[in-house]
């Protein structure tokens, strides 16, 4: 009996996470045919059918989800034997290709990046910024090696890490009427609010909390910028709700007036993804590291500014 080969192995995964023989085909740099050839000498190999056709693509069948799930390990243990191989050497060489939001473009990531180029001159460091939704499917196409998201319905084919919870602040120029400390949506009037347009994965949750008010009705702005939102607040009367993270500068500003939203708690968590079945780098797990605990301090910091201790929930 002749060995499963890893390229059936590979190609089927990525038509399991893709949902279509086409997609697959585009995301591994083959041919559609090709990709069907795969598939159909795995499904010859093991004497099982792996998918249905369905109006939109294929469907994997019981066998399908089972091999899948072996399939993701294999793949990933003979990319771990191969990096194991290759970092041999005492200096991390490579390459990091990482992609973060705009709330952590503000005041994490400079800190990290100086130490981490610092301490490995050999390695290249590329940064895309962007939201969750680009992000998330840049790390399916093996375009980032990982990215830090916030917490939300993730499609298959990636690894996701939790790593920490930040506060939701209301952020104001001017004090809300009223308002000591912490803030209760319900108890405030009406604010011209900068939200993040309905692809943010925090959007979601902001409106929902703001429909179970439905006698307080709000001007609402929409800006996918967050260095745009805060600058619009500092000019009038708009406010907006950020994550903790990206107003760390703002936390002793006494021009800044920050409110963690209350009854019950507003959070957002945060998590690192990354392709199921390609192992980190040496290089890429140092920096991912180095950047998840800078991500965890801050999250500290803002939940111990506010006096929001770990029992939060």
């Amino acid at each position: 009996m002749t060995h499963v080969k890893l390229q059936n192995l590979r190609f089927f995964v990525a038509v399991y996470e893709e949902g279509s023989i086409s997609a697959a085909a585009r995301k591994v740099h083959a041919t559609q045919s090709g990709v069907s050839v795969q598939v159909r000498d795995l499904e010859d190999h093991l004497g099982v059918v792996l998918f249905e056709r369905i109006s939109t693509g294929v469907a994997p069948t019981t066998a399908g989800d089972q091999i899948y799930r072996r399939a993701v390990r294999i793949l990933r243990e003979v990319g771990l034997l191969e990096e194991d191989v290759t970092a041999q050497s005492d200096d991390l060489t490579g390459e990091v290709r990482v992609g973060i939001m705009p709330t952590f473009a503000r005041a994490i990531l400079a800190p990290v990046l100086a130490t981490f180029s610092d301490s490995n001159p050999h390695v290249d460091v590329k940064v895309t910024e962007g939201y969750s939704a680009l992000l998330t499917r840049m790390v399916l196409m093996g375009e980032l090696d990982f990215a830090i998201v916030p917490d939300g319905d993730l499609p298959k084919g990636l690894r996701c890490t939790f790593l920490d919870t930040d506060l939701e602040l209301l952020v104001s120029h001017r004090p809300i009427e009223g308002v000591e400390g912490v803030v209760d949506l319900a108890a405030i009037p009406p604010l011209r609010l900068i939200l993040p347009g309905p692809g943010n994965a925090r959007r979601a949750k902001i409106d929902q909390r703001l429909r179970n008010i439905p006698e307080v009705v709000h001007r609402i702005l929409e800006m996918d910028s967050m260095m745009t939102t805060l600058g619009m607040m500092r000019r009038g009367d708009w406010s907006s709700i950020l994550p903790g993270c990206l107003c760390l500068p703002d936390m002793d500003d006494p021009e800044i007036n920050l409110y963690p939203v209350m009854r019950p708690l507003m959070t957002v968590d945060y998590l690192l993804i990354e392709p199921s079945t390609q192992p980190q780098s040496a290089a890429v797990r140092l920096f991912a590291e180095t950047l998840s605990a800078e991500i965890r301090a801050s999250c500290e910091h803002c939940r111990l500014h506010f006096g929001i201790m770990e029992d939060r929930a």
